[in-house]
């Protein structure tokens, strides 16, 4: 039987943790094929730094998160803050990676969060997904958004025996201190309270996009 391929596309380097962490961690465990794809260097995220300063630092924190959760990881390149601007030509760039990945699943950004760089990651995957018709299963999850406006079909990954790790995760994230501190106790509490829902202590949420 061959592993399920799980392909998580997020905007910047800390997102893919916030919002699937444990979820990443646990499939990790569960001998599923995980691959993280960061599309955004993130240079525009401490403006008194060089870019290709901050570059290289919040790639080597991605490349330490990715030990801790035992997944795989690449890097986009791709300009912080405009990805909406140029969605055909970076569609085309992650058609070649779900080409060769071939996921089964895919988890990403929600088309309803307040970032403008999160919900160009969702569109971006629309259209490399195009008129295919055999698509992989698409969960999405919010990072800058308290909830879905839409009445979507939620799903809830315990991640009980994972939430540590995903913590310890997070603070690796050095060179985004002062955002990953603000989001320490939202992450908190809506894992906790996903938790509550799926009737265990943690879990994290995510919404079906597609049948």
């Amino acid at each position: 039987m061959k592993k399920e391929k799980v392909l998580v596309l997020c905007s910047h380097s800390d997102d893919d943790v916030i919002g699937a962490g444990g979820t990443i961690a646990k499939y990790v465990k569960e001998k599923k094929d995980v691959k993280v794809v960061i599309f955004s260097s993130g240079e525009k995220s401490v403006p008194w730094l060089k870019e290709s300063v901050i570059i290289k630092k919040r790639e080597r924190e991605s490349e330490k998160v990715s030990k801790i959760l035992g997944c795989k990881i690449e890097f986009l390149g791709l300009p912080d803050m405009n990805l909406l601007k140029n969605i055909d030509e970076y569609a085309k760039k992650l058609r070649k990676v779900i080409i060769k990945f071939k996921p089964n699943k895919i988890i990403t950004h929600s088309k309803y969060d307040l970032h403008p760089d999160h919900k160009a990651v969702f569109y971006i995957l629309e259209k490399a997904l195009g008129n295919r018709k055999n698509k992989p299963k698409i969960f999405t999850f919010l990072v800058w958004a308290l909830f879905n406006p839409k009445d979507y079909a939620k799903v809830y990954v315990n991640i009980d025996d994972f939430f540590s790790e995903k913590i310890k995760a997070l603070s690796v994230f050095k060179s985004q201190k002062f955002f990953i501190y603000i989001n320490y106790l939202p992450v908190f509490l809506n894992n906790r309270l996903a938790g509550i829902k799926n009737k265990c202590k943690y879990a994290e949420t995510f919404y079906v996009e597609n049948a």
